[in-house]
């Protein structure tokens, strides 16, 4: 019998090969602990943020990544402009708002890959793409097992689900979750660019454009377009795209060459949920909240989601403990998740209004220190 067709005894197993999974992954096997991480896709995903601002700098800093970063291409930058209706509104310093002075860009795969890469020196954290999990045991409100699609049945003291989907973990937590919508959509594509500064661009019509290096070489167009307005621009192309961007976008390098029809939808999915754990089932990272892309804060975050469950997991030393813990220090992580999905959801609904947008954008929120 092969070793992945037999039941195995770990410490954690951690359903989600992202940032908050890869990197409570690390956390844990730098502690001893032995690791089982189950990724139903059969490789690093590409879809995720590329920002990385002070909050979660300070984490990869602390857990020696930055370099690492720094190597595969990230990109540091200081300031974003910010224009409505073509004039503009307001820049952001971080050299100004921040004590760390700084945020990088960089694709969200090269972020997760840095992490996996640093996993892999580890021989306790076993990384498993191209599997999910199946069933879940429980006694009482413990799991006591779970199953894989590769055959495998583990064995743990807890069982984290960083999916942020519908899984056999989350439906036993069972979150209460506050869905918030908006009245428009994001699209985004990629474009060849050497550009140096972020800029972000409203319309008083609800639209609005992020325009941001991502590589040396390239960069990230995303657009917002009132919802009612989504399949005219992005899939019948019966409303010019280039022609709607150049009467609020000074920025006639970045839309000259745009094709609508290479945009891809980014969905926004901005919720809170609660509770974040049921005796050693617990959730992480998009399995817990979601905030609106304007806030660029949500990969930084869940890193610092991940720092405290790591701390937690690591401490505890039976099932009670574990569940004292997680109670103290992990579920008022909730009240965190909460005011930065409040000031992501303000920002969304104001950015159209001028007067309304400066009232409710806050430095420090927006550069994410810890204050």
């Amino acid at each position: 019998m092969s070793d992945r067709t037999r039941t195995s005894d770990v410490d954690v197993v951690i359903l989600g090969a992202g940032i908050s999974g890869s990197l409570l992954a690390l956390l844990l096997g730098r502690q001893g602990l032995r690791v089982t991480v189950v990724e139903p896709k059969p490789a690093v995903g590409t879809k995720g943020a590329d920002f990385l601002k002070p909050r979660g700098l300070r984490i990869l800093a602390e857990h020696g990544l930055l370099d690492v970063l720094r190597a595969r291409g990230a990109l540091q930058r200081a300031t974003i402009d910010f224009h409505h209706d073509g004039a503009p509104l307001l820049s952001y310093d971080f050299a100004e708002h921040t004590g760390l002075g700084y945020y990088l860009v960089i694709p969200y795969a090269e972020t997760v890959r840095a992490v996996l890469g640093a996993c892999a020196g580890l021989s306790t954290v076993d990384i498993r793409f191209d599997t999910s999990l199946v069933d879940v045991h429980t006694e009482g409100s413990m799991v006591t097992e779970a199953g894989l699609s590769d055959g495998t049945r583990l064995r743990a003291r807890a069982f984290v689900d960083s999916s942020g989907s519908g899984t056999p973990l989350r439906d036993l937590i069972e979150p209460e979750r506050r869905m918030i919508s908006y009245d428009h959509g994001l699209w985004m594509t990629t474009i060849p660019s050497t550009r140096t500064r972020g800029q972000l661009y409203f319309s008083s019509e609800r639209w609005l454009a992020y325009l941001y290096s991502v590589t040396a070489g390239s960069a990230r167009v995303f657009v917002g377009v009132p919802s009612e307005l989504e399949e005219a621009v992005f899939l019948r192309q019966s409303v010019d795209l280039t022609t709607k961007l150049s009467s609020f976008v000074t920025d006639e390098d970045g839309i000259a060459a745009l094709d609508a029809s290479a945009f891809e939808r980014a969905p926004v999915s901005a919720f809170t949920s609660g509770p974040y754990h049921r005796g050693n089932a617990v959730l992480l990272g998009g399995s817990t909240f979601g905030c609106h892309p304007m806030t660029g804060q949500g990969m930084s975050y869940t890193m610092e989601d991940a720092t405290v469950l790591a701390a937690v997991l690591g401490e505890a030393r039976d099932a009670d403990e574990l569940d004292r813990l997680l109670g103290q220090r992990y579920e008022p992580r909730r009240a965190v998740h909460a005011r930065l999905v409040e000031y992501g959801d303000n920002l969304a609904r104001h950015y159209h209004d001028r007067d309304a947008y400066l009232g409710v954008h806050d430095v420090v929120l927006h550069g994410g220190d810890v204050l």
